[in-house]
């Protein structure tokens, strides 16, 4: 194994342990006192995503990432809103999808390669920042609407590489707090991945597929979790 392959395995691996390593930095420096904190692990399925691909000697064609399940966890800190209008919420937030691309469009030329080559292994790995408003319902307390918006980075693994590009979403959802440190969060976001970056290749095996550039890469979220206050 060359000195390359072994950063392609091990960087997304790196990202994901710094980002607990923040969580959990986080958590120590938050005060004890009063519920400002909020840690949710989530689970969910994650929809939708087409890009397109180039493979030498045939036109350039589209494949799907498979609808799959998705998993992470978030961790914020609660600010008062401006006249006790609900609370502002500052998160970091990290969520993977593990999935395998399907072809949309057949390549007119097949090769001996493309059974294999067309349904490669992709993760999805979400590093984000989620500013969210949580509104105040005065006769019912416990519920707590809120709208979100994040920026951010997704680090797209294939099998032969690796490659960050931009992310943002825009979510909304429900917070249900039965109890003062414990409750539920739904939510449902829509989360694009900005494309223009370097070519990235997808699988090299006789005949290399590359991820082109261009446009933007649509995916939507479902999250449920258990939330936790401090």
């Amino acid at each position: 194994m060359n000195t390359s392959q072994l950063l392609r395995i091990t960087n997304p691996n790196i990202i994901k342990y710094a980002s607990c390593a923040l969580i959990a930095l986080f958590v120590a420096l938050m005060p004890a006192h009063g519920q400002n904190f909020e840690v949710t692990p989530l689970v969910g399925g994650r929809f939708a995503g087409t890009m397109e691909l180039q493979q030498p000697g045939i036109p350039n064609y589209d494949a799907h990432l498979s609808d799959s399940v998705s998993f992470g966890v978030a961790a914020g800190y609660r600010l008062d809103g401006q006249d006790g209008e609900g609370h502002d919420v500052i998160e970091f937030r990290w969520m993977r999808q593990n999935s395998h691309l399907g072809v949309i469009q057949s390549p007119p030329v097949p090769s001996p390669y493309t059974s294999a080559l067309l349904r490669p292994s992709i993760s999805l790995d979400h590093f984000l920042v989620d500013f969210t408003h949580e509104y105040a319902v005065p006769d019912a307390p416990s519920i707590q609407p809120f709208v979100s918006g994040s920026v951010g980075a997704a680090l797209m693994g294939t099998p032969a590489s690796s490659e960050t590009r931009f992310a943002f979403a825009l979510g909304a959802g429900v917070k249900i707090f039965p109890a003062t440190h414990w409750g539920f969060r739904l939510k449902v976001e829509y989360m694009p991945i900005v494309m223009h970056t370097n070519l990235q290749t997808l699988v090299c095996a006789g005949s290399c597929i590359v991820v082109l550039n261009g446009g933007i890469m649509n995916q939507f979220e479902v999250s449920f979790g258990p939330a936790f206050r401090f």
